[in-house]
């Protein structure tokens, strides 16, 4: 990659190693050297840089509009851990925009999530649904932050950690978690089919040991909604990311339990770091309904009959001078759970 790279900055290019590394992810899955253009979500002119340092290396022949790597080319893309991984699905029919179901996953999934613990109000826990959580996994994998990557994830009452291990994609999954019966429950699935998982009893009020800061490439967490613990949540995750670009943070997000106010507020903080909001899947995210709910909303008497509780998925991606926040210790004495938008009121 450092040869690459050299070559690279003696054009005079600004690229980062992580923006090289999702155009050759590109191009390593789209032999149409326009479908890869389109596909990399890199600036044209960087991706022509690429293309033509390639060319110079001897890693690629081009024929027509075909991009073929060349034996000392795929050689190099196993060095640099790019080695071929076919996409994990294809690109919905009906909207062109999400992942088409997984079913087998979502099989092998459903067998296990069947097997875990009660969400529980203590902890404001609630769960997405089976197809909710393949979803997502598709769609870090349509994203480039799949393969070889190691993925933190803060809150695991979803049981992401999961699926994202039946994939066999990942090289390292770490789950920090409150709720010590899902941390058993994890360490007990991952023992017995040898994932590379682990999970640790965190609370997120307090800060995450320095043995994982700045090690991660990606970090997934479904954020409490008050001010307090969205920030909370999110700044543990952009600690434990590795400095520089192409690092990447995703978060559900809601209109249920965030206002418009509430949203500008969070985007005007994300914003102040060396990063930038690169999606925003509306709807991406339905929520089985919590055994808890009715306990506590008594202005509605029937039940839901289906899953209605939904949230945007955002992608978040660092930028080049990014350098992992040291996150502060909050403190059990700040709620975090609830406010004035809170779906659930807290129990007194």
């Amino acid at each position: 990659m450092q040869e690459l790279l050299a070559h690279l900055q003696r054009r005079s290019s600004s690229i980062a190693e992580g923006d090289v590394r999702r155009m050759l992810q590109a191009l390593r899955r789209e032999s149409d050297i326009w479908q890869a253009a389109g596909a990399c979500e890199r600036p044209f002119p960087r991706f022509i840089e690429l293309i033509e340092a390639l060319q110079e290396l001897g890693y690629i022949e081009i024929h027509g509009r075909t991009v073929a790597f060349t034996p000392a080319g795929r050689k190099a893309l196993e060095g640099w851990h790019l080695d071929h991984a076919p996409p994990l699905g294809q690109i919905c029919s009906q909207c062109a925009v999400g992942p088409a179901p997984l079913p087998e996953l979502q099989k092998k999934f459903s067998q296990i999530a069947q097997r875990r613990p009660q969400a529980v109000q203590e902890f404001d826990q609630g769960v997405l649904t089976e197809e909710s959580v393949i979803r997502r996994v598709a769609w870090l994998d349509r994203c480039g932050d799949l393969d070889h990557k190691a993925i933190a994830v803060l809150g695991d009452d979803d049981l992401l950690s999961v699926a994202l291990a039946l994939t066999e994609r990942p090289s390292r999954i770490v789950v920090f978690e409150i709720d010590a019966r899902l941390v058993e429950f994890l360490t007990e699935q991952a023992q017995r089919a040898r994932w590379p998982l682990r999970a640790y009893v965190h609370d997120l009020r307090q800060p995450i040991p320095d043995e994982f800061l700045g090690k991660f490439d990606v970090f997934v967490t479904d954020p409490l909604e008050t001010v307090e613990g969205f920030w909370l949540f999110v700044e543990q995750g952009l600690s434990l990311l590795k400095p520089g670009a192409g690092q990447a943070g995703y978060f559900g997000l809601t209109k249920i339990e965030a206002s418009p106010s509430k949203w500008h507020l969070f985007e005007q903080r994300l914003l102040q770091r060396d990063l930038f909001i690169s999606d925003i899947c509306r709807d991406f995210g339905f929520y089985e309904n919590w055994p808890y709910l009715m306990e506590t909303t008594t202005s509605v008497s029937v039940a839901p009959d289906r899953p209605w509780y939904r949230s945007a998925f955002v992608r978040i991606e660092t930028l080049k001078d990014f350098r992992p926040p040291r996150c502060r210790s909050l403190g059990e004495e700040v709620d975090i759970y609830y406010d004035h938008e809170s779906i659930i009121a807290p129990r007194r």
